[in-house]
């Protein structure tokens, strides 16, 4: 068991800590009910995704408006922050060939390039793939290589190509796990577990997290107070966002 002065030396320290500390406190505030641990580690997980999900449709949308020239100076920041926390997910591989295709990385979440022999490997849509392979001018070859996606393996074309493939891509994220001690019948917080995992998010996601996981806990106790108050929390910060 790792001593106590140990585990409130981390207390501080780990958000993991930190988020189910607030949401109990929260939902404890008016006796409003309680999670299990294994109900936070569930919504832990889920509120991490989509938090990560949102880096996407976020980036997507103030790149538009950098592009438009819609995007305040401040927001310009917020663009660069927002494609650092992106970065630091992005990993790279070596994939050689198995039969005749390529096994996608098991921690792939998103494909940024894929390259062989030096050459950019570009993406076939599945409703292109008849047309291509049977065309002599603009079908995929040596020089211009194409892949087709299918669920977890690529096919590189021209079906010759057989040397290894690189990649860099986007991994999917550890799923977080608040790990305990039991004292006095209580689950006392225990980060040296070997199955322990923080949130990968960074601190600017710790609100954000707090507010996911309310959401789903409302839902759990039936208190539809909770899920509307944590509603409510996340309609002004997204409104403060759009200003």
């Amino acid at each position: 068991m790792a001593p106590l002065f140990f585990v409130f030396l981390w207390k501080d320290l780990v958000m993991i800590d930190n988020v189910r500390s607030t949401v109990l406190s929260v939902l404890n505030k008016e006796n409003r009910g309680t999670l299990t641990v294994s109900q936070f580690n569930a919504y832990a997980k889920y509120a991490q995704q989509s938090l990560f999900d949102q880096y996407f449709s976020e980036y997507s949308r103030l790149s538009t408006l950098k592009n438009a020239r819609r995007l305040s100076r401040d927001q310009g920041d917020k663009l660069t922050i927002l494609r650092s926390n992106i970065d630091k997910f992005m990993k790279s591989a070596t994939i050689s060939k198995t039969s005749t295709y390529y096994i996608k990385p098991s921690d792939l979440y998103a494909p940024i390039s894929l390259v062989y022999g030096g050459k950019m490997v570009e993406y076939i849509p599945k409703h292109k793939q008849t047309f291509l392979e049977s065309s002599n001018i603009s079908g995929p070859s040596t020089l211009y290589p194409g892949y087709c996606d299918e669920n977890d393996y690529w096919y590189l074309k021209p079906a010759s190509l057989a040397d290894d493939l690189s990649l860099s891509y986007i991994r999917t994220l550890a799923d977080p796990k608040w790990t305990y001690t039991v004292v006095a019948e209580n689950p006392i917080f225990n980060p040296s577990a070997g199955d322990y995992q923080d949130f990968e998010l960074g601190p600017d996601d710790e609100t954000g997290l707090i507010i996911e996981i309310l959401k789903l806990s409302g839902v759990t106790i039936r208190e539809a107070e909770v899920t509307q108050a944590a509603a409510q929390i996340d309609a002004i910060d997204a409104q403060k966002e759009n200003v």
